[in-house]
């Protein structure tokens, strides 16, 4: 193996939680698509990925060589009075509306922007422009994926579909080869559930060639999915009850050895998370597992599980195996949404506790890294995580459903600040954030808008400061 791949862990607990709390900048600042397409294959054989005990072994990272740009989200003010748009942005920040639900974002286009926007992405142009996808959370037909497409001035160019007629698209997730997997969050039967659809952010929908679903990772109310290039694995999140986290793993005829890229997810294995501690489908968040898992306890080890009838509903499956005496794979991770892989980590929320989880590849092991239930409103922002994405600037930013309806940053000692908040929009969550790849504005959407309706979402964007001001 002659690539970079991920820094070690420590095993020693405290000087753990204080790098799992850093860890987003151990690899400098460097931009999302770089970082990933460095960490895909480059001809050497990794570890067998059908074993998961044998993931590849992390390496120091070499540094990014030239100066570091500006972080804007260092360091911020305290969040001011809303703007015109009704946006809450600390000093030097600015936002405009760059789409509304059902109204077209380029002049005299035909091409109106979806309802319910959710989870979204940025991807860089050879012309130093940018696109941004973003889900539609709607029922069949009207669900799907949209793309803005921005110059390298971040004026909108064009507006488009990639994806059309699938239901309850979520969130999702980018990939190292700069697809977009879109996750529908639904499950209504056995046999009829959701699934994750790969779209080219690059190329409008096409009937002649429309993106592909992926029934092998999995039917179930898929929320989100990030990728293990190293190792050759896809993680993901259900939204249900007693939703589970899954992982795929490819085998040599998914993701060839040599290759950057998979060919297809069709043969390789879905596997479910349980917490070795934990009696199967038991509920990680349980009072009574607290001395075990939780805020400042040490990680616990885990094991991936395969899921029981992979191609049928996961719920479904679940609930019959119960009928029947049998506790199913895998434990319960309470209202599982956002999850995001960087530096051989990776990071999920539960949101109805207000946790975010940290998964470590190489060691197996799974903690507790923040808990909005446990501080102030003041060192504690984010107290309905969801939607999360870290930066090219190495920044967590976790957007909220519900609470105060915030962006918030997820500081290096524990505690989150926020970075935006709406007003007027109570009835409403904030999805989708990401960030240019020039690291220059932040993206988000108010899924339901001022009046609560899906038909009325507004899709942001924040003009990030060049210099600190406070």
């Amino acid at each position: 193996m002659t690539q970079d791949a991920y820094p070690l862990v420590p095993l020693d607990f405290p000087l753990r939680r204080d790098f799992l709390l850093k860890t987003f900048r151990t690899a400098g600042a460097v931009g999302l698509t770089g970082f990933l397409a460095a960490c895909g294959g480059d001809g050497d054989d990794p570890a067998d990925p059908t074993d998961p005990t044998d993931p590849l072994p992390p390496v120091d990272p070499e540094p990014p060589a030239g100066p570091e740009p500006f972080n804007p989200f260092a360091q911020f003010s305290e969040l001011q009075p809303a703007d015109a748009n009704g946006v809450m942005l600390p000093k030097g920040f600015r936002s405009r509306i760059v789409a509304h639900s059902g109204q077209a974002p380029v002049a005299g286009s035909s091409f109106l922007w979806h309802a319910a926007p959710d989870g979204g992405a940025c991807y860089a142009t050879e012309d130093g422009g940018w696109i941004y996808v973003s889900n539609a959370e709607m029922t069949a037909p009207l669900g799907g994926v949209s793309a803005l497409k921005f110059d390298k001035d971040g004026n909108v160019v064009d507006a488009y579909p990639i994806l059309k007629g699938t239901s309850g698209n979520c969130a999702g997730g980018p990939t190292p080869w700069n697809t977009w997997m879109s996750c529908e969050e639904f499950e209504l039967t056995q046999q009829i559930a959701g699934m994750v659809w790969e779209c080219d952010p690059y190329r409008p929908w096409s009937d002649a060639a429309p993106p592909r679903a992926w029934p092998a990772l999995g039917k179930f109310a898929h929320e989100a999915v990030c990728v293990d290039p190293v190792n050759r694995m896809l993680y993901m999140t259900e939204d249900a009850g007693g939703g589970r986290v899954y992982r795929y793993v490819c085998d040599s005829t998914d993701w060839p050895a040599g290759a950057d890229r998979p060919v297809k997810f069709e043969s390789g294995q879905l596997q479910v998370l349980r917490i070795d501690a934990l009696p199967r489908d038991a509920n990680a968040s349980d009072a009574a597992y607290a001395d075990i898992v939780g805020l400042g306890k040490p990680p616990v080890s885990v094991t991936w599980e395969p899921a029981a009838f992979p191609d049928q509903g996961q719920k479904s499956i679940r609930d019959t195996l119960r009928a029947g005496g049998i506790l199913p794979p895998g434990n319960y991770f309470q209202k599982a949404e956002g999850i995001w892989f960087f530096n051989g980590i990776v990071f999920f929320v539960t949101s109805s506790n207000s946790r975010i989880w940290a998964y470590d590849v190489a060691h197996r092991t799974l903690e507790v890294i923040f808990d909005g239930t446990q501080g102030t409103p003041e060192t504690h922002s984010i107290d309905r995580p969801d939607n999360i994405t870290i930066t090219s600037f190495g920044e967590m930013l976790v957007a909220e459903d519900g609470g105060n309806l915030e962006i918030g940053v997820l500081r290096e000692n524990g505690t989150s600040q926020a970075v935006m908040r709406l007003v007027g929009h109570d009835n409403s969550e904030i999805t989708g954030p990401a960030v240019s790849p020039d690291g220059t504005r932040l993206y988000f959407s108010s899924q339901r808008g001022t009046t609560g309706l899906s038909e009325e979402g507004i899709t942001f964007e924040v003009l990030l400061p060049t210099e600190v001001t406070l």
